[in-house]
């Protein structure tokens, strides 16, 4: 489905006395932007943990099918295996390794029942340590859905414009701490991209270079005995 150039200002977005805007990039699993860090191929299985480039943990329900909280990643929007359901408060990560990103953007998809599953207080968080954790991004509107009760609607963020650009890391999660109303949380997909942190090599002389350099010295000194004799 073409990206929609809608912009989505809500007082569900009102945070910290100013207007957010919410990109919504359309509705369905077509309307994911795809070839995101945990699936660049994005031929990642959909029921099975495989051909993935994260390590996903979360702290209920870790795993894919029978509303999983692996679900999220599994380049789908949609209902039964294809979303992550229903406990209420709760998180789910992906740990890139020894890779650190700088998140400029991410989704978060609604799922298929009850506006009222959705989470009406969630943050996304960055860690290299998987202990310490900090917040890149907050959504804290109490009873108002951040997809304003749309059903597979596909939010977009993005760094500069809803957040801002963090530090590179290689843990990135999703917490929500409470929903619109009940006790069950839903979420359908989250895809996260980002600019990977490269450490600058050191200006390291090559072998070659250092035996030459080495020659270069001896000659210098050889010179230097020459005419002090």
């Amino acid at each position: 489905m073409k990206k929609f150039a809608l912009l989505l200002l809500t007082a569900a977005a009102m945070m910290g006395g100013s207007a957010q805007a919410v990109t919504v990039r359309g509705w369905g699993t077509g309307s994911l932007v795809g070839h995101d860090l945990t699936d660049p191929e994005n031929d990642g299985r959909t029921q099975e943990y495989i051909n993935y480039n994260a390590v996903f943990r979360s702290s209920v329900e870790p795993y894919f099918g029978a509303e999983g909280a692996f679900n999220v990643f599994d380049n789908r929007v949609g209902a039964g295996d294809d979303k992550w359901c229903c406990d209420m408060n709760g998180w789910i990560e992906a740990d890139f390794g020894d890779k650190r990103y700088q998140l400029t953007s991410f989704t978060a998809s609604s799922a298929n029942d009850y506006a009222e599953r959705d989470s009406d207080k969630w943050q996304i968080l960055g860690s290299n340590d998987g202990i310490n954790y900090t917040v890149i991004f907050s959504y804290d509107v109490p009873g108002v859905s951040p997809w304003g009760g749309s059903r597979y609607q596909v939010n977009e963020y993005t760094a500069g414009t809803d957040y801002t650009l963090p530090a590179a890391y290689s843990i990135f999660r999703y917490q929500t701490f409470s929903v619109v109303n009940g006790s069950a949380h839903q979420l359908a997909e989250l895809e996260f991209f980002g600019k990977e942190l490269v450490e600058e090599a050191k200006d390291v002389p090559e072998p070659g270079s250092i035996a030459l350099l080495g020659l270069g010295l001896l000659a210098g000194a050889g010179v230097a005995r020459r005419k002090r004799a």
